[in-house]
């Protein structure tokens, strides 16, 4: 295993205990990782800052129970660190890159993936500070249905969009470094993803609108909206696709309240796509 890869696995090794102890487990994992990353050159001292801002702005709030203008402006600063570490805005962070303009077909176009420190360290700190402490303490049969479900309905859909707009084309394959792509896609992207637009965005848009069916639906609708729109660097059928996909991932949310639903969802799209299509996109004729 190459060194450079070492405070990943210790992310991930976060990412896991938080999900199966308590945060505090979580955060000591998180500072190994952070210490092991400034050592290896994958993080700045910069990048330390805006770690304890997000994670402060996140917790803060719950832990002195604040109210009001208060708590609203802790949050809005939680969304706009997670929305800048998730787009790559914020210097400090040197990511390692996996693959560099790999075409895995002769016609798909080049693709191209790093593992992401800051992207996966906000998805984390949403999900300790902000997600687990609301959602139930269950996740069962029950829910791993209904995520079934809602994965097997949006994957028909999809990919009979995709196919008919010669988007993508079967492909069945597995790449070199694969394994790496699993893990990535699973605990780093779509833990970030659905933790920000569905456990933080849709979660805070439906708080503050009244407790209808309708309004779950809008807020589910505008969180969709926002998730197909960071994904403008894909171009309009991206960002089309991705909405689309966006409305499934938060309904799962939304009917078992747990962010596990929605990453099993957005996980297994995703692995299909890889797996057995045209990975990223077909080339445009």
């Amino acid at each position: 295993m190459n060194i450079e890869m070492v405070p990943y696995l210790l992310l991930l090794l976060a990412i896991l205990a938080g999900w199966l102890t308590d945060a505090r487990v979580s955060i000591l994992f998180v500072g190994i990782a952070v210490a092991a990353g400034l050592v290896l050159g994958r993080l700045m001292p910069i990048s330390v800052i805006w770690i304890l801002t997000l994670g402060l702005s996140l917790w803060l709030p719950t832990k002195f129970q604040m109210k009001g203008a208060a708590r609203l402006l802790f949050y809005a600063v939680a969304l706009i660190l997670s929305l800048a570490m998730l787009s790559h805005r914020l210097p400090g962070f040197n990511n390692l890159p996996i693959y560099e303009n790999v075409q895995f077909s002769v016609d798909s176009i080049p693709f191209t993936m790093f593992l992401n420190f800051d992207q996966t360290i906000a998805g984390l700190l949403l999900y300790l500070f902000f997600i687990k402490p609301r959602q139930p303490t269950t996740f069962g049969r029950e829910q791993i249905l209904v995520s079934l479900k809602v994965w097997g309905a949006l994957s028909a859909l999809i990919f009979t969009i995709v196919l008919s707009i010669q988007y993508v084309r079967f492909d069945v394959k597995f790449p070199e470094l694969g394994w790496i792509w699993i893990l990535n896609n699973l605990f780093f992207v779509c833990l970030a993803e659905e933790a920000l637009f569905r456990g933080f965005i849709q979660n805070g848009i439906s708080a503050i609108l009244p407790k209808t069916k309708p309004f779950a639906m809008a807020s589910i609708a505008l969180a969709s909206t926002l998730f197909g729109l960071a994904h403008y660097q894909g171009g309009v059928p991206l960002i089309g696709l991705a909405t689309v996909a966006g409305l499934f991932f938060g309904y799962a949310y939304d009917r078992t309240k747990r962010i596990e639903s929605a990453i099993i969802v957005h996980f297994g799209l995703n692995l299909i796509h890889f797996v057995f299509f045209s990975y990223p996109a077909l080339i445009a004729n």
